[in-house]
């Protein structure tokens, strides 16, 4: 083979190449775009169904937004690498299996008896049962929603999970999820102020919420809710 022709072939390798490079990158944009806008569905439909499921207990419809806010940034400070969409989508529709909740019980506004505590805390389970045939919300969001009232002592709900039996995510949803219910009015109850609530988080580290997270939600939650 001369050097001529060995040029020419190696040019034409050279732009087969080129071009089956060019081809594998416009598909893969392709199939990034599609991605894109699946996950872009996927939160479009997680919160609109996050909006509708509020309506029944929180008239102003903003709980899910707060406490996936604070939830997501908490997550970022104390363990980023557990920061993904499904983490999002668990936080938003922690409180699904409420749909299922009677509204004598959900909109009470004294204390529950018995029954209606065990039917209140049947929620946990019927959402964990929702979702779990949903293959975007079955990983670490059915945790959240599974597990986001069992304490770090043991004695939560429905399992009696303890300490690190606990999924992390769930761990850290907690303290959320305890901050706002106490900073927002009940049906049952008025709000309790900032100082009250950052009071009550600490005397529960080591038995509701895990210590460690306690710490830096305080400092979280002083700075996105500065005293007065």
């Amino acid at each position: 083979m001369d050097a001529q022709l060995a040029v020419a072939q190696a040019l034409r390798y050279a732009d087969e190449l080129r071009q089956l490079h060019a081809g594998e990158r416009a598909q893969r944009a392709l199939a990034e775009r599609a991605l894109t806008e699946i996950q872009d569905s996927y939160r479009t439909t997680v919160r609109a169904l996050a909006a509708v499921l509020e309506l029944r207990d929180d008239q102003t419809g903003n709980h899910a937004q707060r406490v996936t806010s604070l939830g997501l940034e908490l997550t970022r400070r104390v363990v980023p690498e557990l920061e993904e969409s499904e983490l999002e989508y668990g936080f938003l529709l922690h409180d699904l299996g409420k749909v299922g909740i009677r509204d004598s019980v959900l909109l009470k506004p004294g204390p529950l008896d018995e029954e209606e505590i065990e039917h209140m805390r049947f929620h946990t389970t019927l959402g964990e049962q929702i979702v779990a045939a949903i293959p975007y919300l079955s990983g670490v969001a059915r945790e959240v929603i599974a597990s986001h009232h069992e304490w770090w002592d043991g004695s939560g709900y429905p399992r009696g999970l303890k300490g690190e039996e606990i999924p992390l995510a769930a761990r850290i949803f907690s303290v959320v999820d305890a901050f706002d219910a106490m900073t927002n009015d009940r049906p049952y109850r008025v709000a309790l102020r900032l100082d009250e609530a950052l009071g009550e988080l600490e005397r529960g580290a080591g038995t509701q919420f895990e210590a460690l997270l306690v710490g830096p939600f305080i400092e979280l939650a002083s700075e996105f809710r500065p005293a007065a």
